[in-house]
């Protein structure tokens, strides 16, 4: 048996406000699709976040059910369970996933289902209020799913925030998952992680399939899904990379070394040799100069979206401020800034969606590209 496991593809996120970032999505998505038809896989599963929004488009809805047809035509089934962005409101909606239901998309958002000898258990995300709701612990959930498997390979498809990889969280894996399931497949968390077993079960987590935020420590360990093979009750999971993703060059930024810096992205621009046009991402302090300064010394080289030579300029730059007397300066952190948040909103749920929300927008470089992007997809954030 074998099978390919992906999760959380966002499909239909306008990163920046740029439907050329919304088309990578689907670029990577659609590869990993394609890399399960040349294996001639016996299924899929995706862990959640299909969609990037509980209101996809029209058009994104649309590339959904072409991915579908692909796995359709080739006589691939899909299994999928929905994540914090595309599960819907508990109360006033469903899982837009739903509508993907007669392109073949098996959603599992809540049981266990069999097909040809293979039992597939689901659980859509739960929030942190959902969680306190049912005691805490989603172990009695999972040993209700194991009463109802009969003899044969046992998977369990989760989209949930667990220790370490959510320090916030209460929930670990060890005491978590019961001994019983054979493969356990992890969605939420966008980095990859090495397989581990753990209470008998192979653990999978093959983060995201394109950077929804950039960040160093997702670059080093690459973006892609698993391909599963397994032998007896031998499992062989084996990570393999996305080559159709667009290029993201990272650098320290420092006004001191402007000019160095400048000459080395131009070279790292020539290395890649064509193709998607590359997303630059600056980090560092600003002293004197604005980002009007930075933009007038890239363009003096043609380094500049109007140019064509990238497709964004990303800042993640802090702007250091010189202590000055009869003034002080207060430091908050985003934790206080959250108990604050959440003592005014007062309900739990609308809270976890207010954060989702706001962290969706912090990536996003300014208002402009907000606003711009808001108006395209009117119903893109779902509160």
């Amino acid at each position: 048996m074998k099978f390919v496991h992906i999760s959380d593809t966002h499909l239909g996120y306008h990163q920046y406000g740029l439907q050329e970032r919304a088309e990578d999505f689907y670029d990577v998505f659609d590869e990993a699709v394609d890399f399960a038809i040349e294996k001639k896989v016996d299924f899929v599963i995706h862990t959640g976040d299909f969609f990037h929004s509980s209101r996809p488009s029209n058009q994104v809805i649309l590339q959904g059910i072409s991915i579908l047809q692909k796995l359709k035509d080739a006589g691939i089934p899909i299994f999928v369970i929905s994540g914090n962005h595309d599960r819907g409101s508990q109360v006033r909606d469903v899982s837009p996933l739903k509508i993907l239901e007669p392109s073949g998309l098996k959603l599992i958002d809540n049981g266990v289902i069999e097909y040809d000898g293979i039992f597939f258990a689901g659980l859509k995300y739960i929030s942190k209020a959902g969680l306190k709701q049912i005691g805490g612990s989603l172990r009695p959930i999972f040993e209700k799913y194991l009463e109802n498997m009969g003899n044969g390979f046992k998977i369990l498809m989760l989209h949930q925030e667990f220790q370490p990889f959510f320090p916030s969280s209460n929930l670990y894996l060890k005491n978590e998952i019961p001994e019983g399931f054979d493969y356990v497949g992890i969605g939420h968390y966008h980095i990859p992680q090495m397989p581990a077993v753990i209470n008998g079960a192979t653990v999978v987590q093959p983060g995201s399939t394109e950077f929804t935020a950039y960040n160093e420590k997702e670059e080093e360990a690459g973006k892609g899904f698993y391909y599963v093979e397994v032998d007896g009750k031998e499992v062989k999971p084996q990570f393999i990379k996305l080559n159709r993703r667009r290029p993201f060059l990272y650098y320290r930024f420092s006004e001191e070394n402007i000019e160095e810096l400048i000459k080395q992205i131009k070279e790292d621009i020539e290395k890649l040799g064509g193709g998607k046009k590359p997303v630059i991402v600056f980090k560092g302090v600003l002293k004197e100069l604005t980002y009007k300064d930075i933009y007038k010394y890239l363009s003096a080289e043609g380094i500049s979206e109007e140019e064509g030579s990238i497709l964004h300029l990303h800042f993640n730059l802090t702007r250091e401020v010189a202590e000055e007397e009869g003034f002080s300066v207060i430091e908050t952190s985003t934790e206080k800034i959250n108990q604050e948040l959440k003592r005014l909103i007062g309900d739990d749920e609308l809270f976890e969606s207010v954060v989702e929300t706001l962290n969706f927008l912090r990536t996003f470089d300014n208002i402009d590209e907000i606003k711009k992007y808001l108006k395209e997809n009117p119903d893109a954030i779902d509160i």
